[in-house]
């Protein structure tokens, strides 16, 4: 297990996408990626504050004395539903029992709230407003289970050929939330959300992040979208160059990489990281 393996599955526990991450550590979606994937390690500051936001100690961030552990399973739990009659006086109820009080509503304010216990979400819906659920203002459902995956897209596809029960397509509540609903048996709503990045790809040579605008070119004209137009021209790559000249162009950036990321890295340790992930890119996979 990486440290970037371990802040993903501290972030999973606590029931935090990505977007929500990134908002509570102040940085953008792209740094919590980069971190994750191996790609930049966050400095100290930032690694202080996710030990106080996890509740655990920096040493567990940093993997010292800490065994790896696996989970194979794609799904996460993200929140357990609790169907309430008497919206308000449940919440009362459960700020005094949980002895947490409830910050932030959804936008609505009487639909939903989320208590955080023991790194796991429970939320009160409020039975007379469940039509029009927060996150799909024409829902009719119930939901009894939320659920959060790394790739929505793969888990979609992977629900999808079960065929054991109706699967909606890919929804966007909001730009930071898209989900797909999954109906159980007894007409019970299942929510998956999690990472959905539709038109986000990753340079297969320099590793960029790429929207369209900046994909390739083949040699007949049409885009590519596995390698950038600055690494791939015309069906070919730009330079004949080995990884490790790669890596030094690279550096020429780190200004300005250290600050889309929140890092404060030194030419030493981006060459370090990088010296790490290039070798799973397809251009440099061995």
């Amino acid at each position: 297990m990486t440290i970037g393996d371990q802040i993903q599955k501290l972030r999973i526990e606590k029931g935090l996408t990505q977007e929500r991450f990134a908002e509570f550590m102040e940085v953008s979606r792209q740094s919590v990626s980069k971190w994750e994937l191996g790609q930049a390690v966050p400095d100290v500051d930032k690694i202080i504050r996710m030990s106080e936001l996890f509740d655990v100690s920096t040493d567990t961030i940093l993997l010292r004395n800490v065994p790896a552990e696996e989970n194979k399973n794609p799904l996460h739990l993200g929140s357990v539903y609790l169907v309430v009659k008497d919206f308000e006086k449940s919440v009362d109820f459960y700020e005094k029992f949980l002895g947490i009080k409830v910050e932030n509503r959804c936008r609505s304010g009487n639909k939903f709230v989320e208590f955080y216990i023991d790194n796991k979400c429970i939320s009160l819906m409020n039975e007379s407003n469940l039509i029009g659920h927060c996150t799909d203002l024409n829902s009719p459902y119930k939901f009894v289970q939320n659920y959060w995956v790394e790739d929505l897209a793969m888990e979609h596809e992977r629900v999808k050929s079960l065929n054991i029960g109706e699967v909606t397509e890919i929804l966007e509540a909001y730009p930071t939330y898209n989900y797909f609903h999954l109906t159980d048996p007894d007409n019970n709503i299942i929510e998956v959300t999690g990472g959905y990045h539709m038109d986000e790809k990753i340079c297969q040579s320099c590793g960029m992040n790429m929207q369209p605008e900046v994909y390739g070119k083949n040699a007949d004209g049409s885009p590519n979208s596995e390698y950038c137009k600055y690494c791939w021209v015309d069906g070919h790559f730009s330079k004949d160059e080995t990884m490790e000249e790669m890596i030094e162009s690279n550096l020429q950036f780190l200004d300005e990489m250290n600050k889309e990321d929140g890092t404060n890295l030194t030419p030493d340790e981006a060459r370090s990281e990088m010296m790490k992930y290039f070798p799973t890119l397809k251009r440099w996979r061995q």
